[in-house]
């Protein structure tokens, strides 16, 4: 036996005489062994790391609590260890979801130590199953010798004559009880399938005069019941002219080896259900054991190689070895660990993981070997494809444009990229290991721990950290400068790990202010021309009012006629000058205000009542501009034309929004508006112009002379 001294193994198993027995077997193997019944105890002994573990193996139905697959996850995010699980179950799906936790082996219980020790140090434990097995076989050999044959013989007719004291001991019959009975009542023999009598090797060989044997399957009945699986023989008795005087029954009980051979086939069975090649060999190499792993992973039959030495089956690589230095390895050390490639039947390539080890007898004499392979071949794959990824990241990283810093839990760097050493100035391998706050300016350094350790509690993935207000970094050289920056987190074997990427944005800064400051000056200089406009419109409409005022009525009216149409744009521009959006103003600002300053151009006292939505609605000032003139036409036709008669004076103004149309109803209490009138057929300049603008605007307008008379102007917006 191969001692292996120096490697523990935890135990993780809940039924306590399983766990005895299973433990006491993997001490007499040389192991250390620490045995746990539940998940709970394994995670924390695990963790505390007192104790460290070669391996674990684990069961996988554990009770009460974690199971065995839930434990495994858990101690796999915490600390890297070889785990093997033990169970009952052999279903596929229940051995696939061991294998997507880890791969280090799984067993089936009761599969005899051969297999648990093969799957902790893969050849190991089958060198012990075989050994354990062929002692088995050469001590029941040993005691079926030591207990010797059973004897029996009877005369022509087939009556005892005399039975010896194994043959006394297997039927329960004494010599004196036996002798003179019928050899079938006394020799009891049944097929154990079928459990039909079977023919009497007596009978046969009195009737063929001729050595038989018993069928395979023959169970002896002894007298109290007891039942002996039995091989025997029966020749004939022969006087010395040649002629059958009697019958001798020579027979065994193998109901022993009987057993172990049935053990043997089970386990055989078990080794067919591995996922690993198992391979066994004699000393020369040539191969006497081949499992059903082995042909699907080699394509070869096991028929096809027995008796055939190993090499010409398998042709194996080694990295540094040649196969004979390794078997020398194996020869003197017991086994040997490593990964090979072999080819298998049809050429093509395997990446194998191999556990050679030596087999021995019980005398501890070598016998032969066992080659226990793993194909690793998609693993390495996956691996290589892995390694391929993680250079493909770190170029990007490097490539990128922006700094990319990744800090661990306790807030050390662990990532630097190129970008980050030009923006911060310091070299990747000076500053990795060093913590962030050499980055931040000193004054800023709470605030941003602060910030990190609540974001770690948030849960969120990825966030901009603009919450921080002004965030600033420090170069090497002690110059300070404005960042922007996002912050993200993920979990890594149960420790959190952030990225924060950074942008200099210090030349943004600089032509964002001058950008601020260039729109204050243009605001400055629009407004500044706004109210210049206006003032000149208003020294215009000032002079036409003056004008007005000193000429007969006819010019005069003329004259309000024009001072009411700046008017309309005085208004608008006043608007404009104190409206803080861009070249637009809303119609409950502009319209209540264009209304009582044309009225109060004119003399005449007249109240204008309004009426308008109350949803603010924005019009651009080009819009409001014409709106403004047809809106002074209207009001400067009812103050000429509509109150000669009328002692209360009234103008109304009802705005109002349907859909995407917005309509403008204008009327007043006037005398009305003559049938002869209308904007296809008008003599005054007035509607003319209303027309026109109307035109300019794609609006609609006509005249309402039901009941109230009024103007209806549409407008879409």
């Amino acid at each position: 036996m191969t001692l292996i001294a120096d490697k523990s193994i935890l135990l993780v198993e809940d039924e306590a005489i399983l766990a005895l027995y299973e433990k006491n077997q993997l001490e007499q193997g040389g192991y250390k062994v620490t045995h746990v019944p539940s998940g709970e105890n394994a995670i924390q002994l695990v963790i505390k790391d007192d104790n460290p573990f070669d391996l674990i193996l684990m069961d996988i139905d554990l009770g009460k609590g974690l199971d065995g697959t839930e434990t495994a996850t858990h101690i796999l995010n915490h600390r890297e260890i070889p785990i093997v699980f033990l169970s009952s179950h052999t279903e596929r799906e229940i051995v696939k979801k061991t294998e997507s936790i880890t791969s280090y082996g799984y067993v089936v219980k009761n599969s005899g130590f051969t297999v648990l020790d093969a799957s902790i140090k893969m050849a190991f434990k089958l060198f012990e199953a075989n050994e354990l097995t062929k002692s088995k076989k050469e001590h029941l050999e040993t005691v079926l010798h030591s207990i010797g044959d059973g004897v029996i013989a009877t005369d022509r007719d087939g009556k005892v004559i005399r039975i010896n004291p194994v043959a006394e001991k297997l039927t329960g019959w004494s010599h004196e009880d036996g002798f003179g009975r019928e050899i079938n009542e006394v020799f009891n023999i049944i097929n154990v399938k079928t459990r039909q009598k079977v023919e009497n090797p007596v009978e046969i060989v009195l009737k063929t005069n001729s050595v038989v044997a018993l069928a395979n399957h023959t169970v002896l009945i002894a007298k109290n019941g007891t039942e002996f699986q039995i091989s025997d023989s029966g020749s004939p008795i022969k006087d010395l002219n040649g002629d059958t005087k009697g019958v001798v029954l020579v027979f065994r009980d193998i109901t022993a080896e009987y057993n172990v051979q049935s053990q043997i086939a089970k386990q055989a069975n078990m080794l067919d259900n591995v996922l690993d090649a198992v391979i066994g060999t004699d000393f020369t190499q040539k191969i006497n054991y081949w499992n059903k792993a082995a042909e699907k992973i080699f394509l070869w039959k096991a028929e096809e190689v027995y008796g055939k030495n190993i090499l010409e089956i398998l042709k194996t690589k080694y990295d540094t070895f040649s196969h004979q230095q390794v078997i020398e390895k194996v020869n003197l050390e017991g086994s040997f660990i490593g990964e090979v490639v072999q080819e298998a039947k049809d050429g093509s390539a395997r990446n194998i993981e191999i556990n050679l080890v030596l087999l021995n007898d019980e005398s501890d004499l070598p016998i032969g070997y066992i080659f226990v392979a793993r194909d690793i071949s998609d693993r390495l794959k996956a691996l290589k494809q892995i390694l391929e990824s993680e250079a493909k990241l770190t170029q990007i990283i490097d490539s990128a444009m922006d700094a990319i810093i990744s800090i661990d839990n306790s807030k050390k760097i662990v990532l630097f990229n190129g970008a980050a050493e030009k923006m911060f100035g310091y070299e990747s391998k000076e500053i990795m290991g060093k913590p962030l706050d050499q980055l931040i300016p000193e004054n800023f350094r709470k605030q941003h721990d602060k910030h990190i350790d609540q974001f770690g509690k948030t849960g969120v993935s990825r966030r901009a950290m603009g919450a921080l207000g002004q965030i600033s970094g420090l170069r090497f050289n002690g110059e300070e400068f404005p960042i922007e920056a996002s912050i993200s987190q993920i979990s890594v074997n149960g420790e959190a790990l952030y990225t924060v990427i950074l942008r200099d944005v210090s030349v943004r800064t600089i032509s964002e202010s001058r950008i601020q400051r260039l729109l204050h000056e243009k605001e400055n200089i629009l407004k500044e021309i706004h109210h210049r406009v206006k003032n000149n419109m208003s020294s215009l409409f000032t002079l036409l009012t003056l004008q007005a005022k000193s000429q007969d009525n006819s010019v005069q009216t003329i004259l309000y006629e024009a001072a009411g149409r700046i008017k309309s744009m005085i208004v608008l521009y006043d608007k404009l000058y104190h409206s803080e959006t861009d070249n637009s103003v809303s119609i409950q600002d502009y319209f209540p205000s264009i209304c009582t300053e044309i009225v109060s151009i004119f003399p005449k006292n007249v109240e204008v009542k309004l009426d308008i939505l109350q949803d603010t609605i924005e019009l651009n000032a080009k819009l409001l501009s014409s709106v403004g003139i047809i809106l002074n036409e209207l009001i400067t036709n009812s103050m000429k034309h509509a109150f000669a008669e009328t002692s209360m004076p009234e103008i109304q103004l009802r705005i109002f929004k349907s859909q995407n149309l917005l309509f403008l109803e204008y009327s007043d209490n006037g005398a009305g508006i003559p049938e002869s009138i209308s904007f296809q057929n008008t003599p005054g300049f007035g509607l003319q112009l209303i027309g026109m603008l109307v035109e300019q605007i794609e609006g609609k307008i006509h005249i309402e002379r039901n009941n109230f008379p009024k103007f209806v102007l549409e407008l879409k917006i």
